[in-house]
């Protein structure tokens, strides 16, 4: 009886653990200033954890994410983010900034970089909700314009991460600040987007990133607007362009989360296992295709073996070229920018000249690992 009651107190104590860190949901708005730029009016909606019964009293600091909005987007449209995002033991700081149909994209840009050091102010203000909790992690994310916006941010600013969703290229030169980025950073993109055409906007936004460690998360049939919740000028723009969108808003959310969560997990709290997850996650997903620069990274000396695709870009035979010479694909799948799977070999030298040109994800199989490589055909 004893060794019963024990085992139920001891699930229970586990349980409690587990459950600790699920925080409420409160917010405020506040419009900040810019010296540098003649006191501009910064204006944002701040979403922070706020004790529950669960969590008892709030002990520490918490993360700062700063997210962008997409065209004419405002903070509604991204309820699921702060939902998500808040109780996790995270601060949200929406820029509620150039929501109209004439947004200054440059001035978007330098509102999210300024946003950066703004929260960090709010750590020392006694008169914020936020005095003594912010800690100084802080990711740059944005949707669609916002994610354009986040790219050139985070060539302004030091931050521990930038991930962008549907990324747009803006109405100002946003390729060059990519190439500035030196952070971790992931580019989300979905196969069926019309709106901001992966092949003229993620994928080019991606490639130019300057970060050494970089991934391109292909959502299989993923739509522009489903990152987010409904919003009528997103929704019409993707009813206007978009054809191929195969899965539901909610599926397209938990397939974004299920990557971010962990994502930010490593990168904000310093969970090393949570990096584990993230590329487990990647590795096998049947909802997505990627490509990534992290194989050879020091934090990743473990990970998918070290290869390279060659000549690239190319318009007639291919060489999987491993590190080690000796080793062999098990498999290699070809996959268009729909997620299709249009071809599979088993042999090192692959020829592509029946291939359309364009952007192609190649898988490459090897014993109990998949690398994902992006190759371009000419």
């Amino acid at each position: 009886m004893k060794n019963s009651l024990f085992y139920v107190l001891a699930l229970f104590f586990v349980y409690s653990l587990s459950v600790a860190q699920e925080f409420g949901v409160r917010n405020y708005s506040k419009t900040f200033r810019d010296s540098d730029r003649n006191n501009r009016r910064v204006n944002a909606r701040i979403y922070y954890p706020t004790a529950t019964s669960t969590s008892g009293s709030i002990d520490g600091t918490f993360p700062v994410i700063v997210l962008g909005h997409g065209f004419i987007m405002g903070s509604d449209a991204y309820t699921n983010f702060y939902n998500e995002l808040v109780p996790r033991g995270y601060i949200v700081a929406f820029v509620n900034t150039e929501g109209s149909f004439f947004a200054n994209h440059k001035a978007y840009a330098e509102d999210m970089a300024f946003m950066v050091s703004a929260m960090q102010s709010e750590n020392t203000n006694s008169g914020s909700a936020l005095f003594g909790m912010v800690s100084d992690k802080t990711a740059l994310i944005g949707h669609s314009m916002g994610g354009g916006a986040a790219t050139v941010a985070a060539s302004l600013v030091d931050v521990a991460t930038l991930v962008t969703f549907a990324p747009a290229v803006l109405r100002f030169d946003t390729l060059t600040p990519a190439s500035d980025v030196t952070t971790d950073a992931i580019v989300f993109s979905g196969s069926g987007d019309g709106v901001t055409p992966p092949q003229e906007n993620h994928i080019p936004i991606y490639e130019n990133l300057g970060s050494s460690c970089k991934y391109f998360i292909n959502i299989l049939g993923g739509a522009h607007c489903y990152y987010a919740n409904s919003n009528w000028a997103c929704d019409f723009g993707e009813n206007s362009s978009s054809g191929g969108v195969q899965i539901s808003r909610q599926q397209q959310q938990e397939i974004v989360f299920n990557f971010i969560n962990s994502w930010f997990d490593y990168k904000l709290k310093d969970d090393a296992s949570a990096l584990q997850t993230f590329k487990s996650d990647l590795q096998s997903s049947q909802d997505v295709t990627y490509d990534d620069s992290c194989g050879l990274r020091a934090d990743n000396p473990s990970g998918t073996p070290a290869l390279t695709i060659s000549p690239n870009p190319s318009s007639s035979d291919i060489v999987i070229q491993y590190d080690d010479v000796s080793k062999n694909p098990d498999r290699i799948e070809f996959y268009n920018q729909q997620g299709q799977l249009i071809y599979t070999s088993s042999s090192k030298t692959v020829n592509v000249s029946k291939f359309r040109k364009g952007h192609y994800i190649v898988k490459i199989f090897d014993k109990n690992t998949v690398t994902t490589k992006k190759l371009v055909v000419e």
